[in-house]
């Protein structure tokens, strides 16, 4: 785990270290949004932009109940940004990576676990344990362990105010590899957390990559604005995907 250096800024009570880039590494932030989440104000224009000076080489775009976004995100940007999607469930949220189809509301995260693999996704458990947002509690965290439905667990996320020692000890228990996600709902907050892996071109790879990442994180929400050609979404979000798709193949 990267090393923890004391607060800089206000906006910044804690923070771990990004290691330091090498060749073949792959440095991810795991948990971004923009404007089709409805409560992120970043244009797919402020998207690109900020991630070509981040210095991530991939990125997940992992809007609320939605996968609008990445199609027009791959245009720009490749390879280098990856489908997911963060969805609520009856216990509190959990992301989805590498996904073709977006994940049906509804579900449990039991429910939900299974959908996002039977797509060859990864189940990632986003902010779990935090008692300011609607997320997943220990109990739950703890049976969903027991019960092998996570790949994946972030313990830097952007917008938490502190870091929970206690989903450390959870994750080494039951070897459930820790990674981080910025949570960006402000474009200047992409990469502010993440993890350093090595390389990977697909889930598999990805799987394998993070048993060997490192996460790293601070403390950035930046305060919102509106401007003018940021449109937060209807439940008809995914309308955007030409015609009616509900997939991204």
């Amino acid at each position: 785990m990267a090393s923890e250096k004391k607060p800089n800024a206000a906006n910044e009570p804690w923070a771990f270290d990004k290691p330091e880039a090498v060749l073949g590494k792959a440095v991810v932030d795991c948990h971004t949004h923009t404007h089709f989440s409805g409560d992120s104000n970043t244009s797919i224009d402020q998207y690109v932009t900020e991630f070509e000076k981040s210095g991530l080489t991939h990125v997940f775009v992992t809007d609320h109940q939605s996968i609008a976004a990445f199609p027009l995100l791959e245009e720009r940007l490749g390879s280098r940004v990856i489908c997911g999607q963060e969805q609520r469930v009856a216990e509190g949220e959990v992301i989805g990576l590498f996904l073709t189809h977006k994940i049906p509301p509804g579900l449990t995260l039991a429910d939900a676990s299974k959908a996002i693999r039977d797509q060859g996704g990864i189940v990632y458990l986003c902010h779990p344990m935090d008692s300011k947002r609607f997320s997943v509690d220990l109990e739950t965290l703890v049976s969903s362990a027991e019960n092998r439905c996570l790949d994946a667990i972030e313990l830097y996320n952007s917008k938490s105010a502190s870091i929970n020692r206690q989903l450390i000890e959870i994750a080494r228990k039951f070897e459930i590899p820790m990674l981080g996600g910025s949570d960006s709902h402000v474009a200047s907050a992409i990469g502010s957390s993440g993890a350093v892996m090595p390389w990977f071109d697909s889930a598999p790879d990805f799987l394998a990559a993070v048993k060997h990442a490192t996460p790293f994180g601070r403390r950035c929400d930046p305060r919102k604005s509106w401007p003018l050609q940021v449109v937060p979404t209807t439940s008809n979000q995914d309308s955007e995907l030409a015609a009616g798709r509900e997939s991204v193949l």
